[in-house]
């Protein structure tokens, strides 16, 4: 059956044909999507680049509080909260940005010393400023501190994404000094994109961290009192050389709580951190 034969070959003929190009095609579409994923890496590295380079040559006392800073921080109201998170009552603090100044979208937490609470940044007027600056403000009485009721959060980082959640705030920049580092520094490890930017201030907790950690891309203000011999100095060398995105900016002639001793250099740092975290979302 010659016509049988040459059917069945040409069908064979056919459909080697077709496989051929199947596989033509797929070995093209996997060379693409291998050069995609290549340019991608690439375009991802050199931003990460880019923004260590940013985060640790960046001017951040180059522009000076504005003259009516204080005044329009007394316009800001500061309310008193209360939030349950991991059934444990947690008070705060949180005032909006005053009538008359534009809103930066942008949200800050204020954490706290054992020795302090959310009063503190109360009376130092760090809540009333940096609302006048435009932004939101929540400061936190952490568990067994101030006004929130004791308890022991079996996950730190995750009572911070919980809070972070209740306050229904996105990528804050979050101010950690001292005693708080038991709580910033497992949030920063656990979740490294949670955050818009970080502020440690001579933070407990920072040998947890690890070395050459690429998810650690936040950009991060690492400041300390230089009188602060101990926690201050060995907090600030394993933060530098663990976040690649951030920059150390000692405050002079100031102790542990540092500051208490350089309000306004503080809030200078702030101030200045806190724009360019804004202008580059924009």
């Amino acid at each position: 059956m010659p016509q049988v034969r040459t059917a069945t070959l040409l069908l064979v003929f056919a459909g080697t044909s077709i496989l051929i190009s199947v596989m033509i095609i797929t070995g093209s579409i996997q060379k693409l999507l291998l050069h995609t994923s290549r340019a991608v890496k690439d375009g991802s590295r050199e931003e990460a680049l880019e923004n260590i380079d940013f985060w640790k040559t960046v001017e951040l006392e180059e522009s000076d509080l504005p003259s009516s800073i204080n005044e329009t921080a007394v316009q800001a109201r500061v309310e008193s909260r209360t939030v349950s998170v991991m059934e444990t009552d947690i008070f705060y603090r949180e005032a909006q940005p005053p009538e008359g100044v534009r809103s930066s979208g942008e949200a800050v937490v204020l954490l706290h010393g054992a020795e302090f609470s959310s009063e503190k940044w109360e009376e130092l007027n760090t809540i009333g400023i940096l609302a006048a600056m435009g932004h939101r403000v929540l400061a936190v009485d952490l568990p067994g501190y101030g006004k929130s009721s004791k308890g022991e959060p079996g996950d730190k980082a995750d009572f911070l994404q919980e809070l972070f959640m209740k306050l229904e705030v996105t990528k804050p920049i979050l101010i950690s000094p001292s005693m708080s580092g038991s709580y910033s520094i497992p949030f920063v490890i656990k979740y490294p994109q949670a955050l818009g930017g970080f502020v440690p201030v001579a933070p407990v907790g920072t040998e947890k961290l690890k070395a050459n950690a690429p998810e650690l891309m936040i950009p991060t203000l690492i400041t300390y009192g230089e009188l602060d011999l101990e926690l201050g100095h060995k907090s600030r060398e394993v933060l530098f050389a663990r976040i690649p995105t951030s920059q150390i900016v000692p405050l002079p002639d100031a102790n542990h709580p540092a500051y208490l001793d350089q309000p306004v250099l503080f809030h200078t740092l702030l101030y200045n951190f806190i724009q360019n975290i804004h202008a580059r979302k924009a």
